[in-house]
């Protein structure tokens, strides 16, 4: 899991310092930065992903090129990211249960060129501290060790991040997996009502492109897990009698849900918004634990869902997460949705607000005034945000 996020100089984040615990919800106004802290997440996701062999110009592409990256109010262009977290019972560590990862960058928006300023990755635990990214106060170059077997490599090439490499047996592989495995999501509904080849997908793509083909996949091969989103959809939408999917001879699958009262079933394209996003959002809870990633990104899960429904896929996250305790994923969302914030906790909750052009980011559960107002039932969570009582320091 990760603890906490060091930001500076990216997008509108000019010095956001915050801690993050299993469930996050980040509320504010348009173009407060929520959006852009998600970012951070997924820079460093595309960064282990390389295209064409160079995951740092794979990351700074994604983001519309380095110009795109530093704050707009200023000169500086260099670009500072640090995590620290925990392996949160993914991974079984004895020795090494915490680590933090330190990126900066600096670069030229005019040149489009970027270099890496400096880069450490550090374990620790029961038997001390570990540093297996270190950069060399000589040369410069980033020194890759292991616990066990001391230096393994150096990376001498300044446009590359040292966690773009997969070495062998390399113990930062662990961070280097995690942050490959970060999963985001905006789901788009026609694209969702397309039919898809009949392939099995490893994970549900970000928009939901692959929706049939995910779900089939589901079916033919994690039963159990189809069994439980099945469960769940019936018992929210009492119409639905089950739900199908359907090869086609074109080699195509498209879901569909038969229904009470009808002869028919109704085909992926001709089925509602709200139930699309429901089913696949219901997928994302109940995926199976090893096609599952330790940290969901999702934008405005509220999009096209009744707030009955998003009050049921908040009761059903509560329900796995203390199922599966500390293995259970980490979520960051944001929303705009008071139904949903008055869902979730006080500690939950992120605000966001932009001062001279630059986002702050607030923590009310510090604020114990409001865990009393909300112990006395006097205000709701969501009544709270909207009066504007959350914001400010």
């Amino acid at each position: 899991m990760i603890r906490h996020v060091h930001a500076e100089n990216f997008k509108t984040l000019l010095d956001v310092d915050l801690e993050l615990t299993r469930r996050n919800v980040l509320v504010g106004p348009n173009m407060s930065g929520k959006s852009n802290f998600i970012s951070v997440f997924r820079f460093l996701n595309k960064l282990t992903l390389p295209l064409g062999g160079v995951g740092l110009l794979n990351a700074i592409n994604a983001a519309g090129g380095f110009a795109e990256i530093p704050w707009r109010g200023g000169d500086s262009n260099l670009v500072s990211i640090s995590l620290e977290g925990d392996f949160g019972g993914f991974e079984d560590s004895p020795e090494y249960d915490n680590w933090t990862y330190i990126l900066r960058i600096v670069g030229d928006p005019q040149r489009a060129w970027v270099t890496v300023q400096d880069e450490t990755l550090t374990f620790s635990g029961p038997k001390g501290q570990e540093i297996l990214i270190r950069k060399d106060p000589g040369s410069g170059r980033r020194v890759l060790r292991s616990p066990s077997k001391g230096t393994v490599t150096e990376v001498h090439d300044f446009n590359r991040s040292a966690l773009e490499y997969e070495i062998p047996d390399w113990e930062g592989n662990r961070v280097r997996q995690m942050f490959a495995s970060f999963r985001f999501y905006k789901l788009v509904p026609p694209l969702m009502k397309q039919p898809n080849p009949t392939t099995a997908p490893v994970f549900l793509e970000e928009m939901g492109g692959n929706f049939s083909s995910w779900i089939m996949m589901l079916q033919t091969r994690y039963r159990d897990s189809f069994d439980k989103i099945n469960r769940a959809l019936k018992d929210a939408l009492p119409d639905v009698v089950n739900l199908l999917s359907w090869p086609t001879q074109q080699t195509t699958v498209f879901i569909a849900s038969s229904e009470r009262f009808l002869k028919t079933a109704v085909p992926v394209w001709q089925m509602s918004d709200g139930q699309l996003c429901f089913l696949a959002l219901l997928s994302l809870i109940y995926c199976p634990s090893e096609l599952g990633a330790p940290l969901y990104c999702i934008e405005e899960p509220e999009n096209y869902l009744h707030p009955r429904l998003l009050q049921t896929l908040v009761g059903l996250l509560d329900q796995v997460e203390k199922e599966l305790g500390p293995r259970s994923a980490q979520v960051v969302t944001s929303t705009h949705s008071l139904e949903l914030v008055d869902k979730v906790g006080l500690d939950d909750l992120i605000v966001f607000e932009k001062r001279t052009g630059a986002t702050k980011c607030i923590r009310p559960g510090k604020k114990s005034h409001l865990q009393e107002l909300l112990s006395r039932e006097e205000m709701g969570l969501g009544d709270l945000y909207y009066s504007g009582a959350l914001s400010g320091e």
